[in-house]
């Protein structure tokens, strides 16, 4: 099995409602999953703000919040594999297999162990995927999946969004096959 960390944070700014930007991000990590993962406020200082105990030298930046003055805190879910299986789930509900697979591999770091994309708050709020074409306002939901390699990354990335003939998918990996 795959080791691999998944973090998913949205940016609460000082007009939104904390209780529906946690609602957003618990959206995204339990629809349709019979257990309910925590999602936890954090104070923020600033924009590069992350979670401390899984802070590494890469974990710097959060290149999409450019409005640090305006955030009170960060709503956030952190675990392992089991937390993308909504995402899994809403892929193929929304019928968005390739758009996904882009914006998943577009967001791939240097390194190849990372990728790291945005996915709409406010579609979230509503039990919905969309990845914005652009930066929005009051921020994103967040999805950082880090994996110990570039291949393990792939695999992961191949589970969620599978190639596709006519927008079906080819094969469809199990998760035990990860």
């Amino acid at each position: 099995m795959i080791h691999a960390k998944i973090t998913f944070s949205a940016p609460v700014y000082a007009t939104e409602d904390s209780e529906k930007v946690k609602a957003a991000v618990s959206n995204m990590v339990n629809y349709g999953r019979p257990k309910a993962e925590e999602v936890l406020p954090e104070s923020v200082s600033g924009a590069n703000h992350t979670h401390e105990e899984n802070k590494t030298a890469s974990d710097d930046k959060n290149p999409f919040i450019s409005d640090a003055e305006n955030i009170k805190e960060t709503a956030i879910a952190v675990g392992d594999l089991d937390l993308l299986s909504s995402i899994h789930y809403l892929i193929r509900k929304e019928e968005i297999i390739d758009t996904a697979n882009t914006a998943l591999t577009d967001g791939i770091d240097e390194t190849g162990c990372k990728t790291f994309v945005a996915l709409n708050k406010q579609a979230a709020l509503m039990k919905h995927l969309s990845f914005p074409a652009d930066t929005e306002p009051l921020g994103s939901v967040y999805l950082e999946i880090k994996a110990e390699t570039p291949d393990e990354l792939l695999k992961i990335i191949d589970w969620l969004t599978p190639p596709t003939k006519e927008g079906v998918p080819v094969y469809e990996l199990k998760f035990n096959e990860l």
